[in-house]
């Protein structure tokens, strides 16, 4: 690239990450590789340090990049997951003692960090479940090292004991057999979904760039009597997912 200064028309920073892609979809570049540095590209190519930083910002906001502080910037897996709640909530995933996350991942099992307590229950969950004590389920999934979801789970305490929920292994087929179980099948489930820019406490947990997007999923379940057994709210990578729905047009 051989920019000419004050040429108008032309969008400098694009045409360098258009560049960047061109050597990261040809191979060039794999995932985990580091891009070249902003003195290296503004030495190379002859540019200016924020059109570094604009190219940059377009790869990040795009899911090709990731900075790593204090590292730099690095190539992410171009690989989506295929998110379809029809199909991960389905009956014969958890009897076949698969995980919901299993399905996302086209077989492959994420690495998950798991926390357990008990809480009074905030307002927006116990519009679901009623005041009173909640056991909370925070969870935080990866997979080759990169975290990509981050899920709370809510479930009315006494359910929570009684179904074993409140350990941190809740064993094959996860919390929604183990309510199975207990006479509390899950048979109803409706998700809300929403987009915004990640927060700055979220960036290091996600493992993603400032200014990239996230994607708020609220679940709520519901059992064969009608009653709510758990509220989810779960925080996904905007890049990393493709949210896909399946149903009959009524």
């Amino acid at each position: 690239m051989a920019p000419r200064k004050g040429e108008p028309g032309r969008f400098l920073y694009r045409e360098l990450a258009a560049e960047l892609l061109a050597r990261i979809q040809s191979g060039e570049l794999a995932p985990g590789d580091r891009l070249p540095s902003e003195t290296e590209l503004i030495e190379s190519k002859g540019v200016s340090n924020s059109t570094v930083r604009s190219a940059y910002l377009l790869l990040k906001a795009d899911g090709h990049a990731v900075s790593m502080h204090g590292k730099g910037v690095y190539v992410r897996d171009p690989k989506k997951f295929l998110r379809n709640p029809q199909r991960r909530l389905a009956n014969a995933v958890r009897e076949a003692g698969r995980s919901i996350q299993s399905v996302d991942l086209e077989g492959r099992e994420p690495t998950v960090c798991v926390a357990v307590d008990f809480i009074e229950a905030p307002d927006s969950v116990a519009e679901h479940l009623g005041e009173g004590q909640v056991c909370r389920r925070s969870r935080s999934f990866s997979l080759d090292g990169m975290t990509y979801q981050l899920a709370t789970s809510y479930i009315p305490a006494d359910l929570a004991r009684e179904a074993g929920v409140d350990q941190e292994d809740t064993g094959p087929g996860g919390s929604y057999q183990r309510l199975a179980d207990v006479g509390r099948k899950p048979v109803k489930a409706r998700e809300r979904a929403r987009a915004r820019v990640v927060m700055p406490d979220e960036v290091e947990k996600l493992d993603i760039s400032p200014g990239m997007s996230i994607v708020l999923i609220e679940r709520v379940v519901w059992d064969q009597e009608g009653r709510a057994v758990e509220v989810n709210e779960m925080t996904l990578d905007g890049t990393k997912y493709i949210l896909e729905s399946e149903f009959d047009i009524p």
